[in-house]
């Protein structure tokens, strides 16, 4: 059998149960598959869902929106499609589109054939990356609490985090943050919990940043610090306020709160989404309603790395 075959038959036994959510999910993850995800013997089964996930969704932002929609749904990386059964996420997905079941279920397997042919042309001619090309996340975030105040001269965002050591040894982090600021005023202020040894620009408006802990870490062992993200002042805010976790991120809980007598037209959460969609002026989301005072408030759990969570806004 070839090894896009081989992927084809591997797939369709993820998206049984519960898809990429399956515990334990070691058993369902095939040769193939594991190859193409990059995952290696000493990875733990967050790492393994991880970088199953980070494989599927970068393939399956190759194909075409209507296919990507349809497995994303499949294999459960859709937030609001995190069902018991296949079957459940195949009545989910028939309800959308406005067909019936065996339709569905057609198009889900025309959809993973182009899957397997896209996983396979990436890493066709490539050996399993050994244990060591395999970056390892030296810890994870447990907790993530942001409040977002808009209704200020400038901008600020604080943000509270709870983080987990994953190694033993751990003393610093590397951490990055995207807002409209200068590269020479990068509009961090460390509050609690380390040291700030340093700012790098990582792209036009991404500042990565390095945290010094109190003390070292072991593995398993917990802490919280708490940074303030200012905009420059005078500077535009790009519409949309959102988390993209690069690793492990347990919980996520926002707050955002818009100026006084400027609270945007529509308002609309961000749950598991792609970042080239917060610049798509067609892509919206599920509608989110500001209380009394202008706050808009959302949690979310388990997220997928490289997908937007958070909230995103009209302008004027």
């Amino acid at each position: 059998m070839s090894a896009a075959g081989a992927l084809v038959r591997e797939l369709k036994v993820l998206r049984k149960g519960r898809g990429v959510l399956t515990i334990p999910l070691d058993a369902r993850i095939g040769p193939e598959l594991r190859k193409r995800s990059g995952i290696s013997a000493g990875d733990h089964p967050a790492e393994m869902r991880e970088k199953v996930v980070a494989a599927l969704g970068m393939a399956i932002a190759a194909l075409p929106d209507d296919l990507g929609a349809l497995l994303r749904v499949a294999f459960a990386l859709d937030p609001a499609a995190r069902l018991p059964f296949y079957g459940n996420r195949v009545d989910l997905a028939a309800d959308r589109m406005g067909r019936d079941r065996r339709t569905v279920r057609r198009r889900v397997d025309e959809g993973i054939t182009h899957l397997a042919e896209v996983l396979d042309d990436r890493t066709a001619g490539e050996d399993p990356p050994s244990p060591a090309a395999v970056p390892r996340a030296d810890w994870y975030t447990r907790e993530l609490r942001t409040f977002v105040n808009l209704d200020l001269p400038v901008p600020e965002a604080f943000e509270i985090r709870r983080v987990v050591a994953e190694r033993d040894g751990l003393r610093t982090l590397d951490l990055a943050f995207t807002v409209t600021a200068s590269p020479d005023r990068p509009g961090i202020d460390l509050f609690s919990g380390g040291r700030l040894l340093g700012t790098r620009q990582q792209a036009a408006d991404r500042t990565g940043f390095a945290l010094e802990l109190p003390v070292t870490l072991a593995k398993g062992d917990e802490h919280v610090f708490v940074v303030r993200f200012r905009a420059e002042a005078g500077a535009g805010v790009k519409p949309h306020y959102v988390c993209v976790p690069k690793q492990r991120c347990d919980r996520f809980d926002l707050r955002v709160r818009f100026a006084t007598g400027r609270i945007p037209p529509e308002i609309w959460l961000l749950s598991g989404g792609f970042q080239r969609d917060l610049d798509d002026p067609v892509a919206t989301g599920e509608p989110a309603e500001p209380d009394s005072t202008g706050e808009v408030h959302a949690e979310f759990g388990g997220l997928m790395p490289g997908l937007t969570y958070g909230f995103r806004w009209s302008e004027g």
